[in-house]
């Protein structure tokens, strides 16, 4: 099965599992809010906000221009609304590793997110800080630069930079909530993380 197949077989699932539920429900679960006379949600991603229209089977997000978001975000956005029941917030940052099958995904992981920021932003922190500020963040006091962005309501990620020197190589790091485990699959968490980092980089180019 190819790549477009997997991802419109993933999207059938989940559209078809969202079907069958409450969508006031789904919006108490998520901390998304249900369209006045519509089975549509908003959703706020990131720095924008999306409509999850169940009834169309149709997602478009509003930023510097309306569009629909690619096959990756559909999925996490979907795979968010039907698993966010499952958990409230920990208020715990965990890394990667710490999450089931962490260990085994870790390379992917970091090849979609740790290594292009430590690139990009391993000598020039203070872009990052402009870019968290773009996101609406929260400031961390940690590393270099720092900051909490909630990806989705109850799934906040943090990221973090340590500038490199003469002695010691740039590194970075991102954290999630302990408990987005609950919410979603540990490979979904990978996919978000490398999601960010792509809005990241757009920001920081803009």
């Amino acid at each position: 099965m190819s790549a477009v197949e997997r991802h419109g077989a993933a999207l059938e699932e989940s559209w078809a599992k969202l079907e069958k539920m409450d969508v006031h429900v789904l919006a108490s679960n998520s901390g998304a809010a249900v369209v006045r006379g519509s089975s549509a949600l908003t959703l706020r991603v990131m720095d924008e906000d999306c409509t999850v229209d169940i009834s169309s089977r149709s997602i478009s997000c509003t930023g510097a221009k309306a569009e629909q978001p690619n096959d990756h975000l559909q999925i996490l956005i979907l795979h968010y609304l039907l698993g966010a029941g499952n958990a409230q917030l920990a208020n715990r940052p965990a890394t990667y590793r710490e999450f089931e099958g962490g260990a085994l995904y870790y390379s992917a992981f970091k090849a979609r997110t740790i290594d292009p920021l430590v690139k990009e932003f391993g000598q020039n922190p203070d872009i990052l800080k402009h870019v968290g500020d773009a996101l609406h963040s929260e400031p961390v006091r940690s590393g270099s630069v720092a900051f909490k962005v909630n990806f989705f309501p109850k799934i906040p990620v943090t990221v973090v930079t340590w500038m490199g020197d003469e002695e010691v190589p740039a590194s970075a790091n991102m954290l999630f909530d302990a408990n987005a485990g609950r919410i979603m699959p540990t490979e979904d968490l990978s996919v978000l993380g490398g999601e960010l980092v792509n809005r990241i980089m757009a920001l920081a180019k803009a």
